[in-house]
């Protein structure tokens, strides 16, 4: 049924693996499709509670598939790809939980502003590389990440594109717990079966009061002015040389 990704679900608890290791898990058009899929899938599932989402092989994903970025690739599947996951988990009323090994980059840090709990190996490399590699920000990290910690630290991290670790994303409170590299996982799955134990109704309702009024517009909004300037800014020919440089090995 899926290309990109192992679906599984038992218990209540669904769990989502992106599945492309030879690539790092990169997201390509398809794994968007698959994770799309999957997480409304999960939604309609009223034997699923609550939905845990990790990477395959110690690595959570390296972010875009920088080849759909070239003048040959599919910018618009891409388009639609990042359109779609922000929408569904702007409008996702069970809780998603993150457990994050190896790199989390680009998306999969976005990410950490859209799921209700995370946890993250202690060596886990984060980055949201987009100035590096010469297009906006997205996932509507441009507006959500200042308000997660603050508009110096959000600056710091969207200007320069430096990596950083499981310690500062928890000192910010983007995830719960750094952990002991290789167990994200077995935390995350113990967080689940204790959210099973709570009233259902009441998880979906905390977690729709919790949002702004018109979140989901307000997400949507951000990510289709992030992909204007995104796609502008990969037409140029210094975003080209700079994804070709990163594909060909360069940092």
């Amino acid at each position: 049924m899926y290309q990109d990704i192992e679906f599984s679900q038992q218990d209540g608890i669904a769990l989502i693996t992106i599945s492309r290791p030879q690539v790092l898990n990169a997201i390509r058009v398809q794994t968007y499709k698959d994770v799309i899929a999957a997480l409304q899938s999960c939604e309609q599932d009223d034997a699923v509670k609550v939905i845990v989402m990790t990477g395959a092989e110690g690595k959570f994903t390296a972010g875009n598939d920088l080849r759909d970025l070239l003048p040959d690739g599919d910018l618009q599947g891409v388009q639609q790809g990042v359109a779609g996951i922000f929408d569904t988990l702007a409008a996702m009323e069970k809780p998603l939980i993150l457990a994050q090994e190896g790199v989390a980059v680009g998306i999969g840090a976005n990410l950490l502003l859209h799921a209700d709990l995370a946890f993250a190996g202690n060596s886990i490399r984060y980055s949201l590389p987009f100035a590096k590699i010469g297009v906006a920000a997205e996932g509507g990290s441009s507006v959500l990440l200042k308000e997660a910690i603050g508009a110096k630290n959000a600056a710091d991290l969207l200007l320069s594109g430096r990596f950083f670790k499981a310690a500062e994303a928890e000192k910010w409170g983007l995830i719960n717990a750094a952990v002991e590299d290789g167990s994200a996982l077995e935390h995350a799955m113990k967080a689940a079966q204790e959210l099973l134990k709570n009233s259902q109704g009441s998880l979906r309702a905390i977690k729709k009061l919790g949002k702004a009024e018109g979140h989901r517009e307000r997400v949507n909004q951000a990510v289709e002015a992030e992909m204007i300037a995104f796609s502008e800014l990969l037409q140029t020919p210094e975003t080209q040389a700079r994804i070709t440089h990163v594909l060909k090995g360069g940092k």
